[in-house]
């Protein structure tokens, strides 16, 4: 798919050498910095901004003003919410739902301008649920089909399978086996 470096009539910024798969929808003003790959069927709503190398699976939606930072990846099938954002090399695999202000976080010690950051990114696994406007701290590892509840601040690991809430999120419950999405 070619397009422009400007797409004048929908005021977008995307870098030449972005790679499109088939069907890609693109809203106003959405910026994509270079190195991005963009899968089959994906929606980019209005403002959306990837930073350099950002991959995009198939299938994939992020509705307005998400923000994916540099090397964020979000998988196949992948549904993000209004006003997300992913932070550095956070990743995102297939089947998740991701609400709308949700965040992830990857700097434990804030060391902007104090020496080296080492950053540690958050993943979310496979058919994982993120409630609307979900913390989650550096390195944390939301596992295979867990739910979120919103609102939460996710301090730890959590195990696949499991439902966790609050300010931190703790253990509530168990996602029943009938809602989880099979890998194939």
């Amino acid at each position: 798919m070619e397009m422009n470096i400007v797409q004048r009539l929908n005021y977008q910024l995307i870098h030449p050498e972005t790679v499109f798969g088939e069907n890609v929808r693109l809203g106003l003003g959405v910026l994509i910095e270079e190195g991005c790959e963009i899968g089959n069927d994906v929606l980019l709503c209005n403002y959306v901004i990837m930073r350099p190398n950002v991959r995009i699976g198939d299938n994939t939606k992020a509705a307005h003003f998400a923000v994916f930072e540099e090397g964020a990846h979000a998988g196949n099938n992948v549904n993000i919410g209004s006003m997300c954002h992913l932070t550095k090399d956070a990743v995102l695999e297939d089947w998740v739902f991701y609400g709308a202000g949700s965040m992830t976080l990857n700097d434990k010690r804030m060391a902007y301008g104090r020496g080296e950051a080492n950053l540690e990114p958050p993943t979310v696994k496979f058919g994982a649920r993120i409630g609307a406007g979900v913390i989650i701290m550096p390195g944390v590892v939301i596992g295979e089909n867990a739910s979120i509840g919103s609102g939460s601040v996710v301090t730890k690991d959590v195990p696949a399978g499991e439902i966790w809430f609050g300010n931190p999120a703790r253990k509530a419950g168990d996602v029943p086996e009938r809602e989880w999405i099979k890998q194939s």
